[in-house]
């Protein structure tokens, strides 16, 4: 359960404006599940996720890059971390009860030997959580949506084409394309359901230009926010806010998967 946590606020102290806004709500999503131990967070980064969801460490974090490693052996958030790719998987078979994924397997080329490994690396009847974008990602977007309406269709594309290349997504793929590869790969689709809104989508796209200046300052400082005082969030936050607090939407951004191992 999320403890009465403010995930957004938390987010917003330590991460660019657009990232807090989608990681506040897949934190309170993935912190309201109760996954059974041990767990793998596949693409575990630099830690700022299972830092926001979760409160004690989990298990064993991989990620293929050691610089982001090396920041998330600082958080403390894992017990084991290695270096290494989600298609070769150093771990022994069935030693995992829950394979966590946030927002990583869209930048997988080969995704179906990622698949087997989570697969393979879980005990029978083990968790594979995931979220992950929709195909309506890029459609959402402020901008590619403002190109569209006024008839600019190729603008529009093209901008579409722009942020998933910035993005490094291999795929955007709807949930009936997920539910096939995972039921054809070994699992059973528990639960699946759409979030983050076409106005949740506006806002993280705008918020992209607003944050601009973070890039600076993680530069400089090496911190994403120089001073990550509430006051300093007073305007922008109860903006982000009716996106934090909407209810999940009929066809949304993004996508939640809960599976299990066969």
């Amino acid at each position: 359960m999320n403890n009465g946590r403010d995930y957004l606020a938390e987010q917003l102290q330590t991460i660019p404006a657009f990232r807090a806004l989608l990681r506040g709500v897949e934190a309170r999503m993935i912190a309201a599940l109760d996954l059974p131990r041990p767990i793998l967070d596949l693409g575990c980064g630099d830690g700022t996720f299972a830092q926001a969801a979760f409160t004690e460490p989990l298990d064993a974090g991989i990620d293929p890059s050691p610089v982001a490693l090396a920041e998330a052996k600082q958080r403390g958030m894992h017990r084991d971390l290695r270096v290494g790719q989600g298609a070769e998987l150093p771990f022994p078979d069935a030693c995992f009860a829950t394979v966590l994924s946030n927002s990583v397997l869209e930048h997988i080329p080969d995704i179906d030997s990622t698949l087997r490994e989570a697969h393979r690396v879980l005990r029978p009847g083990g968790r594979f959580v995931f979220t992950t974008p929709s195909e309506h990602f890029a459609e959402y977007l402020f901008f590619a949506d403002l190109f569209r309406r006024i008839g600019l269709k190729r603008l529009s594309k093209r901008y579409e084409n722009y942020f998933n290349r910035i993005s490094w997504h291999y795929r955007t793929d709807s949930a009936p394309v997920w539910s096939e590869r995972l039921q054809r790969l070994g699992f059973a689709v528990c639960e699946w359901r759409s979030y983050f809104s076409r106005g949740a989508s506006h806002a993280f796209d705008l918020l992209h230009y607003y944050s601009a200046p973070t890039l600076l300052y993680r530069k400089l400082f090496r911190r994403w926010v120089i001073a990550p005082w509430r006051a300093n969030f007073v305007l922008i936050e109860p903006w982000l806010r009716r996106w934090y607090d909407e209810p999940p939407p009929r066809e949304g951004a993004y996508l939640f998967f809960a599976c299990e191992r066969k």
